[in-house]
Protein backbone atom coordinates (compact mmCIF):
# COMPACT_ATOMS: atom_id res chain seq x y z
CA UNK A 1 0.00 0.00 0.00
CA UNK A 2 1.42 3.36 -1.03
CA UNK A 3 0.37 5.96 1.47
CA UNK A 4 -0.69 9.47 0.61
CA UNK A 5 2.43 11.60 0.04
CA UNK A 6 3.07 13.62 3.18
CA UNK A 7 6.28 15.44 2.28
CA UNK A 8 5.16 18.49 0.29
CA UNK A 9 7.98 20.97 -0.26
CA UNK A 10 10.07 22.57 -2.96
CA UNK A 11 12.54 19.71 -2.56
CA UNK A 12 10.22 17.19 -4.16
CA UNK A 13 12.13 16.14 -7.25
CA UNK A 14 10.60 16.37 -10.69
CA UNK A 15 9.56 12.91 -11.75
CA UNK A 16 11.04 11.07 -14.67
CA UNK A 17 8.61 12.10 -17.35
CA UNK A 18 11.33 14.47 -18.46
CA UNK A 19 14.22 12.08 -17.74
CA UNK A 20 13.50 9.50 -20.40
CA UNK A 21 12.83 12.09 -23.08
CA UNK A 22 15.90 14.09 -22.19
CA UNK A 23 18.10 11.01 -22.24
CA UNK A 24 16.91 10.07 -25.69
CA UNK A 25 17.38 13.58 -27.02
CA UNK A 26 20.94 13.70 -25.71
CA UNK A 27 21.88 10.93 -28.09
CA UNK A 28 21.47 13.47 -30.89
CA UNK A 29 23.92 15.94 -29.37
CA UNK A 30 26.63 13.45 -28.41
CA UNK A 31 30.09 13.74 -29.97
CA UNK A 32 30.42 12.11 -33.38
CA UNK A 33 33.16 9.81 -32.12
CA UNK A 34 32.46 6.63 -30.21
CA UNK A 35 32.05 6.96 -26.43
CA UNK A 36 35.32 6.32 -24.55
CA UNK A 37 36.01 3.14 -22.66
CA UNK A 38 34.57 2.91 -19.17
CA UNK A 39 37.99 3.42 -17.62
CA UNK A 40 38.50 6.79 -19.30
CA UNK A 41 37.01 10.22 -18.77
CA UNK A 42 34.65 11.24 -21.58
CA UNK A 43 36.04 14.78 -21.47
CA UNK A 44 39.76 15.41 -21.05
CA UNK A 45 41.28 18.40 -19.31
CA UNK A 46 41.66 20.30 -22.56
CA UNK A 47 41.81 24.01 -23.31
CA UNK A 48 38.26 24.49 -22.08
CA UNK A 49 39.20 23.46 -18.57
CA UNK A 50 41.35 26.38 -17.55
CA UNK A 51 41.77 28.29 -14.32
CA UNK A 52 43.09 31.65 -15.54
CA UNK A 53 42.10 35.24 -14.81
CA UNK A 54 38.59 36.55 -15.39
CA UNK A 55 37.70 38.69 -18.36
CA UNK A 56 37.45 42.47 -18.11
CA UNK A 57 34.78 42.53 -20.83
CA UNK A 58 31.09 43.07 -20.12
CA UNK A 59 29.48 39.63 -20.21
CA UNK A 60 26.34 37.87 -19.02
CA UNK A 61 26.35 34.36 -17.60
CA UNK A 62 23.17 32.42 -18.33
CA UNK A 63 22.14 29.99 -15.60
CA UNK A 64 19.61 27.21 -16.20
CA UNK A 65 18.04 26.31 -12.86
CA UNK A 66 15.27 24.14 -11.47
CA UNK A 67 12.08 26.09 -10.81
CA UNK A 68 11.43 26.16 -7.05
CA UNK A 69 8.67 28.75 -7.15
CA UNK A 70 8.90 32.53 -7.12
CA UNK A 71 9.99 32.95 -3.50
CA UNK A 72 12.94 30.55 -3.62
CA UNK A 73 13.87 31.47 -7.19
CA UNK A 74 14.23 35.08 -6.10
CA UNK A 75 16.49 34.04 -3.25
CA UNK A 76 18.87 32.41 -5.72
CA UNK A 77 18.96 35.50 -7.93
CA UNK A 78 20.19 37.51 -4.94
CA UNK A 79 23.26 35.27 -4.77
CA UNK A 80 23.96 36.09 -8.41
CA UNK A 81 23.53 39.81 -7.72
CA UNK A 82 26.06 39.62 -4.90
CA UNK A 83 28.54 37.97 -7.26
CA UNK A 84 28.03 40.83 -9.71
CA UNK A 85 28.81 43.36 -6.97
CA UNK A 86 32.26 41.80 -6.70
CA UNK A 87 32.59 41.47 -10.49
CA UNK A 88 30.64 44.45 -11.93
CA UNK A 89 31.37 43.49 -15.54
CA UNK A 90 29.76 40.04 -15.11
CA UNK A 91 25.97 39.92 -15.00
CA UNK A 92 24.00 36.79 -14.11
CA UNK A 93 20.76 35.88 -15.89
CA UNK A 94 18.58 33.09 -14.48
CA UNK A 95 16.22 30.76 -16.33
CA UNK A 96 14.10 28.78 -13.86
CA UNK A 97 12.50 25.87 -15.68
CA UNK A 98 10.47 23.02 -14.11
CA UNK A 99 11.51 20.81 -17.02
CA UNK A 100 15.18 21.79 -16.90
CA UNK A 101 16.36 18.39 -18.19
CA UNK A 102 14.52 18.79 -21.48
CA UNK A 103 15.50 22.46 -21.71
CA UNK A 104 19.17 21.62 -21.17
CA UNK A 105 19.04 18.81 -23.70
CA UNK A 106 17.47 21.11 -26.28
CA UNK A 107 20.05 23.82 -25.70
CA UNK A 108 22.91 21.34 -25.96
CA UNK A 109 21.54 19.93 -29.21
CA UNK A 110 21.34 23.45 -30.64
CA UNK A 111 24.92 24.23 -29.55
CA UNK A 112 23.61 27.07 -27.37
CA UNK A 113 24.31 25.70 -23.87
CA UNK A 114 23.74 27.73 -20.73
CA UNK A 115 26.90 28.79 -18.91
CA UNK A 116 25.82 26.93 -15.78
CA UNK A 117 23.33 24.08 -15.58
CA UNK A 118 21.40 22.78 -12.58
CA UNK A 119 21.89 19.06 -12.06
CA UNK A 120 20.52 16.06 -10.19
CA UNK A 121 22.50 12.88 -9.64
CA UNK A 122 20.35 10.78 -11.99
CA UNK A 123 21.17 13.06 -14.94
CA UNK A 124 24.90 13.43 -14.35
CA UNK A 125 25.77 10.03 -15.79
CA UNK A 126 23.67 10.80 -18.85
CA UNK A 127 25.37 14.08 -19.72
CA UNK A 128 28.85 13.02 -18.61
CA UNK A 129 28.76 9.84 -20.69
CA UNK A 130 27.89 11.97 -23.72
CA UNK A 131 30.79 14.31 -23.13
CA UNK A 132 28.59 17.40 -23.01
CA UNK A 133 29.66 18.68 -19.59
CA UNK A 134 33.15 19.52 -18.34
CA UNK A 135 35.06 17.75 -15.58
CA UNK A 136 35.68 20.08 -12.64
CA UNK A 137 38.63 18.29 -11.03
CA UNK A 138 41.28 20.79 -12.18
CA UNK A 139 39.18 23.72 -11.01
CA UNK A 140 38.65 22.14 -7.61
CA UNK A 141 42.34 21.30 -7.25
CA UNK A 142 43.30 24.88 -8.12
CA UNK A 143 40.85 26.07 -5.45
CA UNK A 144 42.60 23.86 -2.89
CA UNK A 145 39.52 21.70 -2.31
CA UNK A 146 39.20 17.91 -2.26
CA UNK A 147 36.57 15.21 -1.81
CA UNK A 148 36.88 15.07 1.97
CA UNK A 149 35.92 18.75 2.22
CA UNK A 150 32.39 18.03 1.03
CA UNK A 151 29.31 16.17 2.21
CA UNK A 152 30.35 12.84 0.70
CA UNK A 153 27.04 11.64 -0.80
CA UNK A 154 26.77 14.88 -2.80
CA UNK A 155 30.36 14.70 -4.02
CA UNK A 156 30.33 10.99 -4.81
CA UNK A 157 27.02 11.14 -6.67
CA UNK A 158 28.53 13.86 -8.88
CA UNK A 159 31.25 11.53 -10.18
CA UNK A 160 31.39 9.65 -13.46
CA UNK A 161 34.28 7.29 -14.19
CA UNK A 162 36.23 8.85 -11.34
CA UNK A 163 35.85 12.43 -12.58
CA UNK A 164 33.76 15.17 -10.97
CA UNK A 165 31.15 16.52 -13.40
CA UNK A 166 29.08 18.66 -11.07
CA UNK A 167 29.73 20.88 -8.09
CA UNK A 168 27.75 19.95 -4.95
CA UNK A 169 25.30 22.77 -4.40
CA UNK A 170 22.65 22.21 -1.72
CA UNK A 171 22.29 19.24 0.62
CA UNK A 172 19.05 17.75 1.94
CA UNK A 173 19.67 16.43 5.46
CA UNK A 174 16.77 14.37 6.83
CA UNK A 175 16.21 13.89 10.56
CA UNK A 176 13.33 12.77 12.77
CA UNK A 177 11.16 15.45 14.34
CA UNK A 178 9.25 14.17 17.36
CA UNK A 179 6.46 15.55 19.49
CA UNK A 180 7.58 16.11 23.07
CA UNK A 181 3.97 16.78 23.99
CA UNK A 182 2.96 13.32 22.80
CA UNK A 183 5.97 11.78 24.57
CA UNK A 184 4.90 13.29 27.87
CA UNK A 185 1.30 12.16 27.41
CA UNK A 186 2.53 8.60 26.76
CA UNK A 187 4.74 8.59 29.86
CA UNK A 188 7.96 8.77 27.84
CA UNK A 189 10.91 11.02 28.58
CA UNK A 190 10.62 13.92 26.11
CA UNK A 191 14.39 14.49 26.22
CA UNK A 192 15.24 10.90 25.28
CA UNK A 193 14.21 10.20 21.67
CA UNK A 194 14.97 6.73 20.29
CA UNK A 195 18.58 5.99 19.37
CA UNK A 196 18.09 2.43 18.12
CA UNK A 197 15.50 0.74 15.93
CA UNK A 198 14.33 -1.30 18.92
CA UNK A 199 13.80 1.85 20.99
CA UNK A 200 11.95 3.40 18.05
CA UNK A 201 9.68 0.32 17.96
CA UNK A 202 9.16 0.33 21.74
CA UNK A 203 8.39 4.03 21.94
CA UNK A 204 6.00 3.78 19.02
CA UNK A 205 3.92 1.10 20.71
CA UNK A 206 3.24 3.50 23.58
CA UNK A 207 2.30 6.32 21.25
CA UNK A 208 -0.42 4.58 19.23
CA UNK A 209 -4.06 5.03 20.28
CA UNK A 210 -7.07 3.31 18.75
CA UNK A 211 -10.70 4.40 19.11
CA UNK A 212 -13.55 2.12 20.12
CA UNK A 213 -14.61 1.71 16.49
CA UNK A 214 -11.13 0.46 15.57
CA UNK A 215 -9.96 3.63 13.86
CA UNK A 216 -6.54 5.08 14.69
CA UNK A 217 -6.74 8.19 16.84
CA UNK A 218 -3.02 8.64 17.26
CA UNK A 219 -0.09 7.21 15.30
CA UNK A 220 3.62 7.13 16.01
CA UNK A 221 5.04 7.26 12.50
CA UNK A 222 3.29 7.69 9.17
CA UNK A 223 5.68 5.89 6.84
CA UNK A 224 6.08 7.25 3.32
CA UNK A 225 7.51 5.08 0.56
CA UNK A 226 10.45 7.36 -0.33
CA UNK A 227 11.97 6.67 3.10
CA UNK A 228 12.50 2.96 2.44
CA UNK A 229 16.01 3.59 1.06
CA UNK A 230 17.00 5.43 4.24
CA UNK A 231 15.94 2.50 6.40
CA UNK A 232 17.54 -0.05 4.09
CA UNK A 233 20.89 1.74 4.17
CA UNK A 234 20.70 1.88 7.96
CA UNK A 235 20.16 -1.88 7.94
CA UNK A 236 23.33 -2.31 5.88
CA UNK A 237 21.66 -2.62 2.50
CA UNK A 238 22.87 -1.48 -0.92
CA UNK A 239 20.95 -0.69 -4.11
CA UNK A 240 23.60 -0.79 -6.83
CA UNK A 241 26.96 -2.42 -7.60
CA UNK A 242 28.84 0.19 -9.63
CA UNK A 243 31.69 -2.12 -10.63
CA UNK A 244 29.30 -4.63 -12.18
CA UNK A 245 26.67 -2.07 -13.20
CA UNK A 246 24.14 -4.28 -11.45
CA UNK A 247 21.00 -3.33 -9.56
CA UNK A 248 20.92 -4.90 -6.08
CA UNK A 249 17.38 -4.18 -4.93
CA UNK A 250 17.11 -7.60 -3.29
CA UNK A 251 20.30 -7.24 -1.27
CA UNK A 252 19.81 -9.38 1.88
CA UNK A 253 19.85 -6.34 4.14
CA UNK A 254 17.28 -4.57 1.96
CA UNK A 255 15.02 -7.58 2.47
CA UNK A 256 15.57 -7.46 6.23
CA UNK A 257 14.73 -3.76 6.27
CA UNK A 258 11.49 -4.29 4.36
CA UNK A 259 10.46 -7.10 6.70
CA UNK A 260 11.16 -4.88 9.70
CA UNK A 261 9.22 -1.97 8.22
CA UNK A 262 6.22 -4.15 7.55
CA UNK A 263 6.33 -5.57 11.05
CA UNK A 264 6.67 -2.07 12.51
CA UNK A 265 3.90 -0.56 10.48
CA UNK A 266 1.45 -3.41 10.97
CA UNK A 267 2.00 -3.07 14.73
CA UNK A 268 0.36 0.35 14.42
CA UNK A 269 -2.78 -0.95 12.74
CA UNK A 270 -4.20 -2.92 9.84
CA UNK A 271 -4.16 -1.76 6.23
CA UNK A 272 -7.64 -0.25 6.33
CA UNK A 273 -6.91 1.65 9.54
CA UNK A 274 -3.60 3.01 8.25
CA UNK A 275 -5.08 3.97 4.89
CA UNK A 276 -7.85 5.90 6.61
CA UNK A 277 -5.40 7.70 8.88
CA UNK A 278 -3.21 8.65 5.93
CA UNK A 279 -6.00 10.72 4.39
CA UNK A 280 -5.24 13.54 6.78
CA UNK A 281 -3.59 16.72 5.42
CA UNK A 282 0.08 16.49 4.44
CA UNK A 283 2.66 17.62 6.96
CA UNK A 284 3.11 20.99 5.26
CA UNK A 285 -0.61 21.72 5.38
CA UNK A 286 -2.89 23.13 8.04
CA UNK A 287 -4.42 20.52 10.32
CA UNK A 288 -1.67 17.98 9.64
CA UNK A 289 -1.37 15.15 12.21
CA UNK A 290 1.97 16.34 13.60
CA UNK A 291 0.51 19.77 14.27
CA UNK A 292 -2.63 18.29 15.86
CA UNK A 293 -0.62 15.85 18.02
CA UNK A 294 -1.96 12.79 16.23
CA UNK A 295 1.40 11.67 14.80
CA UNK A 296 4.54 11.64 16.92
CA UNK A 297 7.29 11.43 14.30
CA UNK A 298 8.02 13.19 11.02
CA UNK A 299 11.24 12.49 9.13
CA UNK A 300 12.15 15.57 7.09
CA UNK A 301 14.66 18.38 6.56
CA UNK A 302 15.32 21.46 8.66
CA UNK A 303 12.97 23.46 6.43
CA UNK A 304 10.05 21.67 8.10
CA UNK A 305 10.32 24.32 10.81
CA UNK A 306 8.38 26.67 8.50
CA UNK A 307 5.32 24.41 8.50
CA UNK A 308 5.48 23.88 12.26
CA UNK A 309 5.80 27.61 12.93
CA UNK A 310 2.82 28.27 10.70
CA UNK A 311 0.50 25.45 11.71
CA UNK A 312 1.59 24.47 15.25
CA UNK A 313 3.01 27.56 16.99
CA UNK A 314 2.53 26.06 20.48
CA UNK A 315 3.76 22.52 19.82
CA UNK A 316 6.72 21.39 21.90
CA UNK A 317 8.91 19.32 19.61
CA UNK A 318 12.46 18.05 19.31
CA UNK A 319 14.81 16.79 16.61
CA UNK A 320 17.12 13.79 16.85
CA UNK A 321 19.47 11.65 14.81
CA UNK A 322 17.86 8.94 12.69
CA UNK A 323 17.74 5.77 14.86
CA UNK A 324 20.12 2.99 13.82
CA UNK A 325 20.71 -0.68 14.59
CA UNK A 326 22.91 -0.13 17.64
CA UNK A 327 22.65 3.62 18.17
CA UNK A 328 26.41 3.99 17.81
CA UNK A 329 28.16 6.90 16.13
CA UNK A 330 29.70 4.46 13.65
CA UNK A 331 26.22 3.44 12.50
CA UNK A 332 25.60 6.98 11.29
CA UNK A 333 27.92 6.46 8.35
CA UNK A 334 24.96 4.60 6.85
CA UNK A 335 22.88 7.78 6.66
CA UNK A 336 21.66 8.84 3.22
CA UNK A 337 21.72 12.44 2.00
CA UNK A 338 20.22 13.94 -1.14
CA UNK A 339 20.54 17.28 -2.86
CA UNK A 340 21.45 19.06 -6.08
CA UNK A 341 24.48 20.24 -8.04
CA UNK A 342 25.64 22.51 -10.89
CA UNK A 343 27.62 21.62 -14.03
CA UNK A 344 29.51 23.49 -16.73
CA UNK A 345 28.36 22.47 -20.22
CA UNK A 346 31.03 21.86 -22.83
CA UNK A 347 31.41 24.60 -25.43
CA UNK A 348 30.47 27.56 -23.24
CA UNK A 349 32.33 30.78 -24.13
CA UNK A 350 33.19 31.90 -20.59
CA UNK A 351 34.53 28.86 -18.78
CA UNK A 352 36.61 30.64 -16.14
CA UNK A 353 33.86 33.10 -15.34
CA UNK A 354 31.26 30.35 -15.10
CA UNK A 355 33.49 28.41 -12.73
CA UNK A 356 34.06 31.59 -10.72
CA UNK A 357 30.28 31.88 -10.20
CA UNK A 358 29.98 28.24 -9.17
CA UNK A 359 32.89 28.63 -6.77
CA UNK A 360 31.44 31.82 -5.32
CA UNK A 361 28.01 30.28 -4.66
CA UNK A 362 28.84 26.73 -3.65
CA UNK A 363 32.40 26.70 -2.33
CA UNK A 364 33.51 30.06 -0.96
CA UNK A 365 30.04 31.10 0.22
CA UNK A 366 28.28 27.76 0.57
CA UNK A 367 27.02 28.43 4.11
CA UNK A 368 25.66 31.85 3.20
CA UNK A 369 24.00 30.45 0.09
CA UNK A 370 22.39 27.75 2.22
CA UNK A 371 21.12 30.18 4.84
CA UNK A 372 19.78 32.63 2.28
CA UNK A 373 18.00 29.96 0.21
CA UNK A 374 17.07 27.43 2.94
CA UNK A 375 19.44 24.73 1.70
CA UNK A 376 22.04 22.72 3.53
CA UNK A 377 25.68 23.59 2.93
CA UNK A 378 27.80 20.91 1.25
CA UNK A 379 31.11 22.26 2.60
CA UNK A 380 32.01 20.70 5.94
CA UNK A 381 34.27 23.55 7.06
CA UNK A 382 31.25 25.85 6.86
CA UNK A 383 28.90 23.76 9.04
CA UNK A 384 29.31 26.05 12.05
CA UNK A 385 28.85 29.16 9.93
CA UNK A 386 25.66 27.67 8.50
CA UNK A 387 24.27 26.87 11.96
CA UNK A 388 25.08 30.34 13.25
CA UNK A 389 23.55 31.94 10.16
CA UNK A 390 20.37 29.93 10.44
CA UNK A 391 20.06 30.68 14.16
CA UNK A 392 20.43 34.38 13.43
CA UNK A 393 17.85 34.12 10.66
CA UNK A 394 15.31 32.23 12.77
CA UNK A 395 16.09 33.86 16.09
CA UNK A 396 17.43 32.08 19.14
CA UNK A 397 13.92 31.70 20.54
CA UNK A 398 12.74 29.66 17.55
CA UNK A 399 12.11 26.05 18.54
CA UNK A 400 14.32 24.83 15.71
CA UNK A 401 17.44 26.80 16.68
CA UNK A 402 18.84 24.36 19.30
CA UNK A 403 18.62 21.46 16.83
CA UNK A 404 20.12 22.93 13.67
CA UNK A 405 23.52 21.38 14.38
CA UNK A 406 21.99 17.88 14.11
CA UNK A 407 21.27 18.37 10.42
CA UNK A 408 24.79 19.30 9.35
CA UNK A 409 26.21 16.63 11.67
CA UNK A 410 24.01 14.13 9.85
CA UNK A 411 25.58 15.38 6.62
CA UNK A 412 29.03 14.99 8.10
CA UNK A 413 28.38 11.37 9.04
CA UNK A 414 26.53 10.37 5.85
CA UNK A 415 28.14 8.35 3.07
CA UNK A 416 25.10 6.94 1.25
CA UNK A 417 23.06 8.17 -1.69
CA UNK A 418 20.48 6.55 -3.91
CA UNK A 419 22.13 5.18 -7.09
CA UNK A 420 23.10 7.92 -9.53
CA UNK A 421 21.92 6.02 -12.58
CA UNK A 422 19.78 7.17 -15.53
CA UNK A 423 16.80 5.07 -14.40
CA UNK A 424 16.85 6.36 -10.84
CA UNK A 425 13.25 7.56 -10.92
CA UNK A 426 12.03 4.27 -12.38
CA UNK A 427 13.95 2.50 -9.61
CA UNK A 428 12.19 4.45 -6.86
CA UNK A 429 8.83 3.89 -8.55
CA UNK A 430 9.49 0.16 -8.63
CA UNK A 431 10.38 0.09 -4.95
CA UNK A 432 7.18 1.97 -4.15
CA UNK A 433 5.17 -0.43 -6.31
CA UNK A 434 6.48 -3.60 -4.72
CA UNK A 435 6.19 -2.14 -1.23
CA UNK A 436 2.50 -1.73 -1.95
CA UNK A 437 2.28 -5.42 -2.87
CA UNK A 438 4.15 -6.46 0.25
CA UNK A 439 1.83 -4.47 2.47
CA UNK A 440 -1.15 -6.12 0.81
CA UNK A 441 0.37 -9.58 1.45
CA UNK A 442 0.47 -10.22 -2.29
CA UNK A 443 4.25 -10.71 -2.31
CA UNK A 444 6.89 -11.52 0.26
CA UNK A 445 9.76 -9.03 0.53
CA UNK A 446 12.19 -11.48 -1.12
CA UNK A 447 9.95 -11.89 -4.15
CA UNK A 448 9.01 -8.24 -4.34
CA UNK A 449 12.57 -6.93 -4.30
CA UNK A 450 13.76 -9.60 -6.72
CA UNK A 451 11.04 -8.48 -9.12
CA UNK A 452 12.13 -4.87 -8.69
CA UNK A 453 15.75 -5.82 -9.36
CA UNK A 454 14.86 -7.62 -12.58
CA UNK A 455 12.68 -4.78 -13.85
CA UNK A 456 15.14 -2.01 -13.02
CA UNK A 457 18.11 -3.95 -14.39
CA UNK A 458 16.28 -4.48 -17.67
CA UNK A 459 15.46 -0.77 -17.85
CA UNK A 460 19.05 0.15 -17.02
CA UNK A 461 20.45 -2.09 -19.75
CA UNK A 462 17.99 -0.60 -22.20
CA UNK A 463 19.11 2.88 -21.20
CA UNK A 464 22.79 1.97 -21.56
CA UNK A 465 22.15 0.51 -25.01
CA UNK A 466 20.25 3.59 -26.20
CA UNK A 467 22.97 5.84 -24.80
CA UNK A 468 25.74 4.04 -26.69
CA UNK A 469 23.90 3.87 -30.01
Amino acid sequence: MIMKETIISRRKFLKAASIAGAGAMLAACAPATQPPAATQSPVSSDSETTTGNLTSEEITLNVLAENWGEIYNNLMTVIGDEFTKEHPNIKVSWDFDPDWRTKLTTLLAANTPPDLAFMRSDFITTVASKGVVLPLDDFLKAAGAKREDFVLPLYDSSLYNGKLYAMPGGADFWNPFYSKDMYRAAGLDPEQPPKTLQEFFDHSKKLVKTAADGSIEQLAYLYTAWQYANWAFIYGGEFYDAEKDQVTADHPKNIEAMKWLKEYWMSEGNIDQLTAFAQRPGFFEAGNPFATKQCAFVFDGFWFYEAIDQHAPDLDYGVAFWPTLTGSEADRSRYMVGGWMYSLPKGIPHVNESWALIRYMFLDNSAKMGVDTLNGTCVKAQFDEWVEGMQKKLGESNRMSPYLHLFVETGGYATKYFPAIPVQSFYTDELNRVWDLVMRDQLEPEQALAEARQNVQAELEKSRKESSS
